[in-house]
């Protein structure tokens, strides 16, 4: 590939640039903990990837050592697009830089069917809401977030850190944890672990249609999490005792005791209410 020799370290070093806090940079250099985070994601043979954030490339120079038919980096700070701008030529056509705030870029034009990120702390679930929209159009995700954010991705009811981010991640994908890392993996050293979660998304479904609907439900669902939920829907359902009673629940079930599919029978429920008015 013609970049033997290259590391995320020599990249850095040669830069002298610093990790801008406010852009939530912390580099990873270690390239066997790198590479385990990309083999998580699988086959990668002739697959289009995107990265979120690459900075000097420790996720990055171990994507493009497979045979991928294209890695795309998002990168907002403009110092680390001109460092990949420069360095673009020893990958061939296998990498291409846009420089964007990742919040904004439409993803959807590039087709990524593979994404592979650590991802910025400070808007990593921002980021993973955008996606969630159209999961279905990925293969699979490998993620890193701060380790308390993970823990509410792949939570079971009834456990402390289950809520809105549990369950429209588990409704659009199979969430695994995979591995988490320690602070001194990092540089600089951020204050909390680090956990990599691999999501596998699901088809689309009959309620995909009503994503922001469903989104808004389970949201006001947990805004008061010990509050029954009779109280957080009865403005969606007005018969929402009856709706809890068929499923088997009593109307002083708490949106921390009802699974996925739960929530799912209770959206459809005010999917076929709105649709009678």
């Amino acid at each position: 590939m013609g970049f033997k020799g290259i590391t995320a370290k020599s990249i850095y070093n040669n830069s002298n640039f610093f990790a801008k806090k406010n852009f939530g940079q912390n580099f990873l250099f270690d390239e066997k903990i790198n590479n385990k985070i990309v083999t998580t994601a699988g086959d990668l043979n002739n697959k289009v990837v995107m990265e979120i954030g690459p900075g000097p490339g420790g996720l990055t120079l171990e994507i493009l050592k497979y045979s991928i038919k294209k890695l795309y980096i998002v990168e907002y700070d403009l110092r680390w697009v001109e460092v990949w701008n420069n360095l673009k030529h020893l990958f061939l056509d296998k990498l291409e830089i846009i420089h964007c705030d990742a919040l904004k870029f439409n993803e959807l034009i590039i087709s990524p069917q593979i994404i592979i990120s650590n991802l910025p702390y400070n808007i990593s679930t921002q980021l993973l809401f955008k996606w969630l929209r159209n999961f279905d159009r990925y293969e699979t995700l490998v993620l890193m977030f701060q380790k308390e954010v993970a823990d509410r991705l792949y939570a079971k009811p009834n456990t402390k850190f289950y809520g809105k981010l549990s369950v429209i991640s588990q409704w659009k994908s199979k969430v695994r944890k995979m591995f988490d890392l320690e602070p001194g993996s990092f540089f600089p050293s951020p204050k909390v672990r680090s956990t990599v979660v691999k999501f596998q998304p699901y088809i689309k479904d009959e309620l995909d249609k009503d994503f922001d609907l469903f989104l808004k439900i389970v949201g006001d669902s947990f805004l008061h999490k010990r509050k029954i939920i009779v109280k957080s829907l009865r403005e969606y359902i007005p018969n929402i005792e009856n709706i809890l009673n068929n499923m088997g629940y009593s109307k002083l079930i708490r949106a921390e005791e009802l699974s996925i599919n739960d929530f799912k029978t209770i959206v459809k429920a005010v999917v076929i209410h709105r649709n009678l008015l």
